[in-house]
């Protein structure tokens, strides 16, 4: 089954799979759960994606309360310069702030954007400075990212298939919708420390728990 999206008592689930095969790179699969529901401030974001059956990168943002969340990731051998991240994000005048541990290192807190200006397949990451004076620099091999980039577009398709069209009379609360855009703006923030790393789970976090939004 390539995915499921159902909405009970104002909690909204999706889930969603998609696998490519690579000449260079092999089997990638990637698989996304979300559960949102905005007016409890719930927001529980996972993503894992393998390679060769093997762990490429995971990761989890978990709302731990109405402007706070934290993103604990575990990434594989392919992606050099970052193993482990344990961060939490907190949101204040709509302004973000991480800090905490990228490989098992302390980071200097750091303001965040939302997410690359490209869209999460760009390259360009945000700047991460570590406590002992060095600087956090990630890369990935150009043929991974080729592959990832193919993935996460038959993922995008596969999300938008299962994702409704909000009709022209159904009206959600505003207060709802304002949550929603201030967990899609914190996943993005989440996803410009790793660039490329990113994928549609931001977008799709932010159209899911608008979904939540409507009224049943």
């Amino acid at each position: 089954m390539p995915g499921l999206l159902r909405t009970v008592n104002g909690t909204t689930t999706l889930f969603a799979t998609a696998s490519i095969k690579s000449k260079q790179e092999g089997i990638l699969s990637a698989n996304i759960e979300l559960v949102v529901n905005a007016s409890r401030g719930v927001s529980d974001i996972f993503l894992n994606i393998t390679q060769n059956a093997g762990n490429l990168v995971t990761f989890k943002i978990q709302s731990l309360n109405r402007t706070s969340s934290r993103l604990t990731a575990s990434f594989g051998k392919q992606v050099s310069g970052v193993s482990s991240a344990n961060i939490i994000l907190q949101d204040k005048n709509n302004k973000i702030t991480a800090r905490g541990f990228i490989n098992k290192k302390a980071i200097v807190p750091v303001k965040l954007e939302s997410g690359c200006q490209c869209g999460c397949s760009c390259t360009r990451t945000q700047k991460i400075r570590f406590k002992d004076g060095t600087t956090l620099k990630i890369s990935i091999d150009k043929s991974l990212q080729f592959a990832l980039k193919r993935l996460f577009t038959k993922l995008e398709r596969v999300i938008k298939k299962l994702t409704p069209r909000r009709g022209k009379s159904a009206t959600a609360d505003p207060e709802c919708n304002a949550r929603c855009y201030r967990i899609g703006n914190a996943c993005r923030s989440a996803c410009g420390i790793f660039a490329v790393l990113c994928t549609p789970i931001c977008l799709s976090a932010q159209a899911v728990c608008l979904i939540s939004c409507l009224p049943t």
